[in-house]
């Protein structure tokens, strides 16, 4: 994959990348990642000039910018590959970093089943907990969250939640009524959801990139306990992907 000159077919690309050819339609479709030739038969043909683009695409996606705002980026000044390059890797970093936080905190915990051979249930409780977030959030996030919920109370933190569940149950209509994720009314709460998850995480997007990858590794009803299901994550990603982004 390294000629200047080579040509990649659709399905070629997608085996080369592990992506799905169907998700190469789509980033076509909404204009992501347009592959610059077509074959005499009209078929899709990605240059190496496409597939420096292709990992740019998926380096800004997987640091949780939106589709939708991703062919912004990429087509805007400074749309360079070095700077996502070192993003990722910073990002890498930043998971090997909570890698290592988290073997030590597993060694600590076998040193303290070899000293009592019952470790205590809060013990195990505290870092069951920390091993379901470590994989999401830096430690600084997680002490910048639990801030942010002693500072709300169990009385704003309930109220977070019942937003949050009004905001999910005006996506399951849409879903009901078979509004495109592209109309008016579905970017409306687009925008809602926005808004919302912008207060929650106080403006901080590296929180809110954590919360979403959340949400994409363990499932968004685990992750959200219950208040929003597959489908409605599932259209919420869809109605950002085609016209709407997160709030700055």
């Amino acid at each position: 994959m390294s000629g200047a000159g080579r040509r990649w077919k659709v399905g070629e690309l997608a085996r080369a990348t592990g992506l799905t050819v169907r998700a190469l339609h789509y980033f076509d479709q909404i204009g992501v990642l347009c592959p610059s030739e077509r074959s005499t038969a009209g078929h899709r043909v990605y240059t190496a000039g496409d597939v420096r683009r292709l990992y740019r695409v998926l380096a800004l996606r997987d640091l949780g910018l939106p589709l939708g705002a991703v062919a912004r980026v990429l087509d805007g000044p400074a749309a360079g590959l070095e700077p996502v390059v070192r993003e990722n890797l910073a990002r890498v970093d930043r998971r090997l970093a909570v890698h290592r936080r988290s073997r030590r905190r597993l060694v600590a915990l076998l040193d303290a089943m070899a000293a009592t051979r019952d470790p205590s249930i809060d013990r195990l409780l505290d870092d069951m907990e920390a091993m379901m977030e470590s994989g999401y959030f830096t430690p600084g996030q997680l002490t910048r969250l639990k801030a942010r919920h002693r500072t709300l109370g169990d009385e704003g933190l309930a109220g977070w939640q019942r937003e949050w569940a009004d905001i999910a149950e005006e996506v399951r209509g849409h879903i009901a009524n078979g509004v495109d994720p592209a109309a008016p009314a579905a970017q409306a709460t687009a925008a809602r959801w926005s808004a919302f998850t912008h207060r929650l995480t106080g403006g901080d997007r590296s929180v809110l990139s954590a919360m979403y990858a959340k949400l994409d590794g363990k499932g968004p009803e685990a992750a959200t306990r219950g208040v929003v299901d597959t489908q409605v994550w599932d259209y919420i990603r869809r109605a950002f992907a085609v016209g709407y982004g997160p709030a700055d």
